[in-house]
C-alpha cells in the first residue's frame, strides 16, 4: 500500500472558537469557518478540521473529551484508495464519504480514512548557513520570524494498550515500515510512499490509550523559534521544548493544544529510504530527547528585568 503521508486529522472540541484561535496562532491558514466548525491548512494544503465534540457526523471517539477523531492518510489515485477499502472490508466495517475516501477504525478503535491527496508541492526555502570555512550567507543577516507558516502534516503519536497487534495492522495490512523502535514499547512506522522517519508513532504506556499528538514541519531553525515564542506571546503553554530528537535529528516545541494532546514544531527530520537500517532504542528520556527545557524558553523580557 503506496501511502503518501497523513493528508487530514479531525477533532471534537466543546469549545470551537478557542480551537479556532489555536490554530490560527500556530500559523495555519483558516480555509473553511461557519457554525458546525473550521478547517485550517498547510502551507502544502493538508488540513486540520475541528467539529462540535456532538456533531453526529464524527468518527466515534477512543476516549472521552476533546481528543482526534480521525486520521486521513492520502494516496496517489483512487485505485489505491480502493485497494485498501477491499483489503480493510475482509474484517471489519467500511464506509465511503461522496469524495471517495474510505472510512474505517484501527485495532484499537481510532477512526482511520483514505483518499486522493490534494497535497501541493511546495518549494524549499534556500538554508542559507554560515560554518567556520564554509560561508552560504554572505553580507546578510539571518531572517527573524515573528510567527510559523507550517509546510507539512508530519507524523502523529497514539497511545496504544495492544501494541504488537496494532503494528501489525498497520505494517501488515497498510504496508507502513518500521524506520526505529523501543522494543515492545514504541514502534515509529513511515508510510509505504514516505521518506520521512516517521509518519506514525504506537506508543504503549500501560493499558491507556488516547491521542498524544501531531507534528508540523517547519522551513528553518529560525522559523520554529520563532513561531514558539509567538505562541508563548499569545498565551499558550508550552508542553516541552524547545529542543532536540536524537532518534529522528530533528528540533522540536510542543504547545498544548485546546483540540487534545498536543501541536509540535519540527524542523529538519531525517530523510531515509529501504537502505535506513531500524535501531532498537532503550525506552529512556535520554532517547526521547537529546535536549530540552522543560517550559519553554524565557521571553527577554522577563530577563531584562531580572525575573528569571
Amino acid at each position: 500500500m503506496n501511502i503518501l503521508g497523513l493528508e487530514s486529522i479531525t477533532f471534537g472540541v466543546d469549545d470551537l472558537a478557542t480551537a479556532r484561535r489555536f490554530w490560527n496562532d500556530f500559523g495555519l491558514s483558516e480555509a473553511e469557518n461557519g457554525a458546525d466548525g473550521a478547517i485550517f491548512e498547510t502551507r502544502e494544503k493538508a488540513t486540520i478540521v475541528v467539529r462540535a465534540i456532538d456533531d453526529p457526523d464524527l468518527a466515534p471517539a477512543a476516549v472521552e473529551g476533546n481528543t482526534a477523531r480521525e486520521f486521513t492518510w492520502g494516496l496517489e489515485t483512487q485505485e489505491e484508495v480502493d485497494a485498501i477499502a477491499e483489503e480493510l472490508s475482509k474484517d471489519r466495517q467500511i464506509t465511503r464519504s461522496d469524495d471517495g475516501a474510505v472510512h474505517a477504525v484501527d485495532p484499537v478503535g481510532y477512526g482511520i480514512a483514505f483518499k486522493v491527496s490534494r497535497r501541493e508541492t511546495v518549494a524549499p526555502e534556500p538554508q542559507e548557513i554560515n560554518t567556520p570555512g564554509a560561508s552560504g550567507r554572505i553580507n546578510k543577516r539571518a531572517p527573524v520570524y515573528d510567527k510559523a507558516t507550517p509546510i507539512h502534516l508530519s507524523h502523529m503519536v497514539i497511545l496504544v494498550p495492544n501494541i504488537e497487534e496494532t503494528k501489525d495492522f498497520y505494517v501488515d495490512r497498510l504496508g507502513f515500515k518500521l524506520s526505529d523502535s523501543y522494543p515492545g514499547r514504541g514502534y515509529f512506522l513511515r508510510a509505504g510512499a514516505s521518506n520521512e522517519h516517521h509518519n506514525l508513532f504506537l506508543l504503549k504506556a500501560g493499558e491507556n490509550k488516547g491521542f498524544n499528538h501531531i507534528a508540523f514541519e517547519l522551513g528553518s531553525i529560525h522559523e520554529l523559534f520563532g513561531g514558539g515564542t509567538h505562541m508563548m506571546d499569545k498565551g499558550w503553554q508550552t508542553h516541552l521544548g524547545p529542543g532536540r530528537h536524537p532518534i529522528s535529528s530533528c528540533y522540536f516545541w510542543y504547545f498544548k493544544n485546546p483540540c487534545g494532546g498536543a501541536a509540535e514544531y519540527d524542523f529538519d527530520s531525517d530523510f531515509i529510504t529501504d537502505e535506513w537500517n531500524p535501531k532498537d532504542w532503550e525506552s529512556a528520556p535520554g532517547s526521547f530527547a537529546e535536549w530540552t527545557l522543560a517550559e519553554g524558553i524565557q521571553r527577554y523580557e522577563t530577563i531584562q528585568t531580572g525575573k528569571v
